[in-house]
């Protein structure tokens, strides 16, 4: 499941450290709600993560969270987009 985390650039800091989000994650099944969330909460940093299992937040739906140690992925430049990508 592809799912948006939305957390804050301090937390962003410490999942890029450790190259992971540690659990529990919750997280958003659309960029649209994910944004909506942000907004009310401030939160300004939105990460698309992918996960296998998910359950629903049954106190913010239609929001989900996931026992599982979520990776970052570190995205290679494509050497054929301008400026190196």
């Amino acid at each position: 499941m592809i799912g948006y985390h939305v957390t804050t650039p301090a937390k962003m800091t410490k999942y890029r450290q450790i190259q992971a989000i540690l659990p529990p994650v919750r997280f958003w099944p659309s960029a649209g709600t994910a944004l909506k969330w942000a907004r009310r909460t401030g939160r300004t940093c939105i990460v698309k993560i992918r996960v296998t299992t998910a359950y629903p937040l049954p106190d913010h739906k239609p929001a989900y969270w996931t026992g599982e140690i979520v990776r970052l992925r570190t995205e290679e430049p494509d050497p054929a987009a301008p400026n190196g990508g």
